[in-house]
């Protein structure tokens, strides 16, 4: 089996600007789901793929630590 480190896709702010200046919060029934990618089309990202678990789960855990934006890694098995 193969396990991929996989990247949550930041999502869009959870409120918008419009020309005016005016701010739009979501509203508070709306929900964003995490999204996770191993690599975005037509970007230079790389993708992290191991045989083994633990390998991967090294991995996240240096992404992780080293990730200023504060995106979050997970291991999953492919």
């Amino acid at each position: 089996m193969a396990y991929r480190v996989v990247k949550q896709l930041m999502p869009a702010p959870t409120s918008s600007v419009d020309r005016s200046g005016v701010t739009f919060q979501d509203p508070a029934w709306f929900e964003r789901n995490t999204v996770w990618v191993s690599k975005l089309s037509g970007s230079n990202d790389q993708t992290w793929q191991y045989s083994n678990e633990s390998d991967a789960i090294t991995k996240m855990n240096e992404l992780t630590g080293s990730d200023s934006s504060g995106r979050k890694y997970q291991v999953i098995e492919v």
